[in-house]
């Protein structure tokens, strides 16, 4: 880690306290995961679930295809969160930008391999994003169905936060004018 930077280049816009760390990371989805590769580094996006209690990123991925060959037990990763807010203007057109919240987060990987560990990680993930689903609509995962899916760790050994709201600078605010989330291709 000593040739990562320990801070960002921007220090009004680090944001060091722990509880806006763990405010991102309850309340997002994804994250990118990036690792070393040969030749190009490779970047795997991943719905995850936040361990505060043992500082871990837990995600899961399939065994076959890139991911599975390249995400390995014991290879550094780091891991990127973020949320964008409005878009602004300024009298400046240097001075555009936008609103965002960002988590780096740098670690070693650890894939999960006793079941019992595994099950209960990917229990994590449905009482995150299912909870509100009653058991009763569905059959419940099992050990099985879950073989051709690695679950892993990321024990966080170094994160740091960026945050940069709207500046008095700005002229207007706006949110873009895409649709925030992905629409069905469906008629």
């Amino acid at each position: 880690m000593k040739d990562y930077p320990q801070s960002v280049r921007r220090k009004d816009r680090q944001e060091t306290d722990t509880s806006f760390l763990h405010e991102i990371l309850d309340n997002a989805v994804s994250c990118s995961i990036a690792i070393e590769k040969e030749g190009y580094p490779l970047i795997h996006v991943a719905f995850y679930h936040f361990d505060a209690a043992n500082n871990d990123i837990i995600f899961h991925f399939s065994k076959h295809g890139h991911a599975g060959d390249e995400i390995t037990d014991g290879k550094k990763a780091s891991i990127s969160i973020y949320k964008y807010g409005r878009l602004y203007t300024a009298a400046k057109a240097v001075d555009f930008g936008c609103e965002y919240q960002s988590v780096i987060i740098y670690g070693t990987i650890r894939i999960i391999e006793g079941e019992q560990e595994r099950m209960q990680a990917m229990s994590d993930f449905f009482d995150r994003y299912f909870a509100h689903i009653p058991d009763s609509s569905y059959e419940a995962f099992t050990a099985a169905q879950s073989k051709p899916i690695h679950v892993a760790k990321l024990r966080i050994e170094q994160w740091f936060g960026k945050e940069h709201a709207l500046p008095a600078i700005a002229t207007d605010a706006f949110f873009p004018a895409f649709p925030s989330v992905m629409q069905s291709r469906e008629a």
